[in-house]
């Protein structure tokens, strides 16, 4: 296992394509995380909120 995760280090810190491997890396990060919070936003059920349930004293 050692030596696969020397090479995936050389890659990261290739003088050439390191950069572009870094920035890929983060963009998918990203686009995981926002596609996680918009599936954990259709899940929960929309609520109204508190001060619409109450009519104002009239």
């Amino acid at each position: 296992m050692a030596p696969r995760i020397d090479r995936i280090a050389a890659l990261l810190n290739c003088p050439t394509k390191g950069a572009d491997i870094r920035q890929a890396i983060k963009e998918s990060r990203k686009d995981f995380l926002l596609e996680a919070e918009e599936e954990h936003e259709d899940e929960q059920p929309a609520e109204p909120a508190a001060d619409q349930d109450r009519q104002a004293p009239g």
